[in-house]
């Protein structure tokens, strides 16, 4: 049996990249210590904050409200909400809605809840067979992609949030950077430091990585310790996109070669002032039919609509 590298109880985590064996109260400590380290040098939260946690009910997300909200009883000027997209998908969505009720309660968090199908009119299941019956070109989690992200600002912005806290972790980040890498897409990885980067818009909400150094493992294992880790159940749509089989691929070099992913995410650090640099003045439009925070005259969000037939 392997014992923590600081005392001689029995290790629940051991870091092949470092060779570091933790028991529950030191993985606990080294988790806690790896998170403050990131806010602080990243300068995420300011003295006075409504930090809105966006939470899927998945096991990272989960995870950070908790993190965040024990956080917050040490800083009597922050104040957590927490905000969940529920996007329409049958047989997953239910599930985890349960877990963050379960979660948000046991907390005492105030929430909201944002639909697909109240903001939109349609659920991203009946995008779907609209996208198919109408031939457009795009996959499951484009409109997905898009949806939410319009939504988690709008939303957080109308709950009075100053910034809105995502629980995209070290694994999360270099896989997004592969995907924007092989498109060629320079813009999109300038966007992807620890902190909102290059976007400035009087309606768009400083958004925050905390766990952007944590591995997905030392997330779901803290979400284990913690007793939140939700009911397993998978997006029926995953495996459609390209980051499925990134993920796996990724996880298969870092198997074999311990401390890759480190390095992957700390060559993103390394370009990120460059391409910050390149992108600095960058200014983001108003969507002229909706209003909200745009890189063209019309969002994203407006033209998915239009082309559906729900605009």
């Amino acid at each position: 049996m392997v014992k923590c590298s600081f005392c001689e109880r029995s290790a629940v985590y051991l870091s092949r990249a470092s060779n570091i064996a933790y028991c529950k109260k030191h993985f606990l400590r080294y988790f806690d210590r790896k998170v403050r380290k990131v806010i602080r040098k990243y300068g995420m939260f300011r003295g006075k904050e409504h930090i809105i946690v966006a939470v899927s009910g998945g096991k990272d997300s989960l995870s950070l409200l908790h993190y965040l909200s024990r956080l917050s009883e040490k800083v009597s000027t922050w104040k957590i909400s927490a905000l969940l997209i529920n996007e329409g998908i049958s047989g997953y969505r239910e599930v985890t809605i349960k877990d963050f009720l379960k979660v948000v309660n046991k907390l005492g968090v105030d929430y909201s809840i944002a639909s697909f199908k109240e903001e939109f009119g349609a659920t991203l299941d009946d995008m779907v067979k609209i996208g198919n019956e109408r031939g457009l070109p795009y996959l499951p989690c484009s409109y997905c992609g898009v949806f939410r992200r319009y939504l988690l600002n709008k939303v957080a912005r109308e709950m009075g949030g100053t910034v809105l806290a995502t629980a995209h972790n070290l694994d999360d980040m270099i896989q997004t950077f592969m995907m924007n890498l092989l498109r060629n897409n320079w813009e999109r990885i300038a966007r992807l430091g620890p902190v909102s980067g290059v976007i400035r818009h009087p309606k768009f909400v400083r958004r925050v990585k905390p766990f952007y150094k944590i591995r997905e493992k030392e997330t779901t294992l803290y979400a284990i310790l913690n007793n939140l880790y939700p009911s397993f159940v998978e997006c029926p749509y995953a495996q459609l996109n390209v980051r499925w089989i990134i993920r796996r691929q990724l996880n298969q070099l870092e198997e074999k070669n311990p401390g890759i992913k480190y390095s992957m995410l700390n060559a993103l650090l390394t370009i990120l002032p460059l391409l910050r640099e390149k992108y600095a003045e960058e200014e983001f439009l108003t969507c002229q039919i909706c209003g909200e925070p745009s890189t063209h005259t019309i969002c994203r969000a407006c033209l998915f609509r239009k082309e559906l037939g729900l605009l």
